[in-house]
């Protein structure tokens, strides 16, 4: 929380507003901000709430089985419009054990730096979530003058959308490793400028990593209570927060659907302690999200799904799910359901592999042949 309203984490945010970069954008209707950068204004509401919502955050973390069960569970977007009661905690944080995506970056256009290109992936590994309104930031001095903090969200680049007073959803918060990205580049490989122009090495930026915390904030998101899910091209923010929504989904199904089981690992006493000197208000306790040992896969599978991966991008999940698991969208009152008065919500179904048990398993795409004219 400290280093997330640092002076060094806000001119990063400010940084990356001022070109455009992320998905919520931020302004204070004071005359008395004018003259300042865009930036640099959205940076303060931008870090004091993420440091709340890391303050307040129940911890997850999600094995690598279980990421590989969300991932796979959301090849296709979910059928249910956003539900509130889908969220395991208001406020939460969630590790996961595989990326849940990634995007390509060419440092050398980015950066506007002469060569030939240099490609790095950015895994994106954690997400932290709050329930959310415009109205949740407020600004006031020492006079108790408050103005206005409107939000805008930009879903395609320069396209700001203002969201009303009113508006009632999930904020999401996408976290990337720093550093790593650059320790397969030659150490004196120039990977960025610094403000007069100097070039920075890809050892620096390694050095520097060392230094910073172990997840760095990436981009953001929100989900509008009600609003529907579409499709959405991995490698971009609606696409991970449709995994992560799958993840929650997973989480909440019971009884015969049940799909994951959850350990509890307990903060130990002095680390509470710390916790509620530094303002902290969650609990501590880390809970460890796994997929249910009916539909757990066998470690063979498992290890040659990770021999298939780049532990930089999505992993290979088709040895552990062959047949992946689907989408039902299920009616909860049948009998209301011809006039309307009915609810439906997505139940998330294992894959089976059908045939003889003893035969070899085939998957692929079905093909149909007709050896004659069909009458």
């Amino acid at each position: 929380m400290e280093y997330t309203v640092s002076d060094v984490a806000k001119f990063s945010i400010a940084n990356a507003l001022n070109g455009g970069k992320g998905t919520m954008f931020p302004t204070i209707d004071d005359p008395r901000l004018a003259g300042r950068s865009f930036g640099s204004i959205a940076a303060v509401p931008m870090a004091h709430s993420e440091a709340r919502r890391l303050q307040e955050a129940s911890l997850y973390f999600a094995t690598a089985d279980m990421t590989a069960l969300a991932l796979a569970a959301a090849v296709t977007p979910p059928q249910e419009p956003m539900q509130k009661r889908r969220l395991p905690v208001p406020t939460g944080f969630l590790v996961f054990g595989e990326p849940i995506g990634g995007y390509t970056l060419d440092v050398t256009k980015d950066y506007a730096l002469d060569g030939d290109p240099i490609e790095v992936t950015i895994p994106i590994v954690a997400v932290s979530w709050s329930v959310w309104t415009p109205c949740d930031f407020k600004v006031t001095d020492e006079n108790g003058y408050s103005p206005r903090v409107r939000w805008a969200v930009q879903l395609t680049p320069g396209a700001l959308h203002e969201l009303p007073p009113d508006y009632e959803g999930v904020w999401l918060t996408f976290y990337a490793g720093p550093g790593p990205e650059f320790e397969g580049l030659p150490p004196e490989t120039i990977v960025a400028r610094d403000n007069t122009g100097r070039g920075i090495t890809a050892r620096q930026v390694v050095a520097s990593a060392a230094k910073q915390p172990a997840l760095n904030w990436d981009n953001e998101s929100v989900l509008g209570f009600g609003a529907p899910f579409e499709e959405a091209d991995p490698g971009n923010t609606q696409h991970w927060a449709q995994v992560v929504y799958t993840a929650w989904q997973l989480m909440s199904q019971t009884g015969t659907s049940q799909f994951t089981e959850i350990e509890e690992i307990p903060r130990d006493r002095s680390g509470r302690k710390r916790d509620a000197r530094e303002g902290i208000t969650g609990d501590g306790t880390v809970r460890v999200v796994n997929v249910h040992a009916r539909h757990r896969p066998s470690r063979t599978a498992a290890a040659e799904d990770a021999a298939a991966s780049t532990g930089r991008d999505t992993p290979s999940w088709s040895c552990r799910w062959p047949v992946r698991p689907y989408r039902r969208y299920t009616c909860l009152n049948t009998h209301g359901h011809a006039s309307g008065d009915c609810e439906h919500e997505d139940r998330i179904v294992p894959g089976h592999i059908k045939g003889p048990t003893d035969k070899p398993l085939r998957v692929g795409e079905t093909v149909n042949l007709w050896d004659h004219q069909p009458e």
